[in-house]
């Protein structure tokens, strides 16, 4: 019986024994595991390489997630997802390095030497990190893509005083901090946007003006003048006696028998977009003087005619709403149930939008909105 005891015992010992090696084998296994693991998890170069190739292949929305900012109305996916297509990268990169880090306190920089298809002029690319508070597996840094490069602090932009202002479609009118002391401009300052293009749209009574400009921290303000609103006299008059011109070409081409599209379409811009449009306006026109059954304008007189700006898009697209009164004689069409055509005279106003782009130094029509007015006894 003490024998058996003895022996279970000593069974007893080796299986403790076994265990204890069991368990710190086990240990050192998920030590391993977790210290391999967690490290990669927490290295700041991984988390540099998956943004750089995010960068590469242009998916702004995971580019978004690994961003270190705080958003606001001018700082969220949408206005950094314009950022990066105005930078957008264009072709295959062929082979990249990283620089060694450099640490400055919470932040690791590193710079990635790349090319790009078969240029093998060298570029380069700066990823800087901010070290976060959240840790992987409780002990391991993450980081965050730092973009305070590309961040503008304050935007100022100053407009005439009264005016209704947006910033990339945006109302800033909350953004208003003061006005001059002369009262001519007030203005508006944005806290923490993206550089790149930014548009301002400002009203002024019935006129428009839209300017766009690159905004880069050393350039951080947009200015529009009541200047702005105006062509220079001698410009403004050119456009304006030629928008008269085409609306009553217009109409006069469209009467004459003997004239057709390419008769108008050499007063457009020569783009393939503008003497489309020519093209489309001309036969709306036409089929208006005109009708398939036969009713048709005899005689017209434009008169009253009165061009104005109704908007401009700073510096080179202006478009003139030429307003104006119209004296006609017309005739009936014919149906089948009466043959019998008539004539009779009628009278109205109307308008006709035309749209002028700055080519090559000279205002050119790309676009006119304008139709046959209705007439009938």
């Amino acid at each position: 019986m003490a024998d058996s005891n003895k022996k279970n015992n000593k069974v007893k010992k080796i299986l403790v024994e076994l265990l204890k090696i069991v368990g710190m084998l086990l240990l050192c296994a998920l030590l391993g595991i977790y210290l391999a693991v967690g490290v990669r998890a927490g290295s700041a170069k991984r988390f540099a390489k998956k943004y750089f190739s995010y960068y590469v292949t242009n998916n702004y929305e995971e580019m978004y997630k690994l961003i270190d900012c705080k958003e606001s109305e001018f700082i969220n996916f949408d206005t950094y997802k314009t950022k990066c297509e105005g930078e957008k990268l264009y072709g295959s990169i062929t082979g990249y390095t990283f620089s060694t880090p450099v640490k400055k306190g919470d932040t690791v920089t590193f710079v990635v030497s790349y090319t790009v298809g078969d240029d093998e002029t060298e570029r380069t690319y700066t990823i800087t990190l901010n070290k976060q508070k959240k840790k992987v597996y409780l002990f391991f840094n993450t980081w965050k893509v730092s973009v305070n490069r590309t961040m503008i602090e304050n935007l100022d932009i100053d407009v005439p005083t009264g005016a209704q202002v947006l910033l990339d479609g945006i109302n800033i009118d909350k953004y208003k901090t003061n006005t001059s002391d002369d009262n001519v401009q007030d203005r508006y300052v944005i806290n923490n946007i993206f550089t790149g293009d930014h548009t301002v749209t400002v009203n002024v009574g019935d006129s428009t003006i839209s300017k766009t400009q690159y905004i880069t921290p050393d350039m951080a303000s947009i200015s529009v003048t009541s200047e702005d609103f105006a062509l220079k006299p001698d410009v403004q008059k050119k456009i304006y006696d030629y928008s008269v011109y085409l609306v009553n070409s217009m109409f006069e081409y469209a009467m004459d028998q003997t004239k057709n599209f390419e008769n108008i379409s050499v007063l457009y811009s020569g783009t393939e977009e503008a003497q489309a449009s020519a093209k489309e306006t001309f036969e709306t026109v036409s089929a208006g003087v005109l009708q398939e059954n036969g009713a048709a304008i005899k005689q017209l007189e434009i008169k009253a005619v009165e061009p104005q700006i109704i908007d401009f898009v700073y510096p080179d697209q202006v478009t003139v709403r030429v307003n104006y009164d119209y004296s006609y004689t017309a005739v009936t069409g014919t149906t089948t149930i009466n043959g019998i055509v008539s004539e009779f005279t009628g009278e109205g106003s109307d308008y006709a939008d035309v749209y002028f782009n700055l080519m090559d130094d000279d205002w050119k029509i790309v676009k006119v909105d304008m139709k046959c007015f209705e007439y009938k006894p």
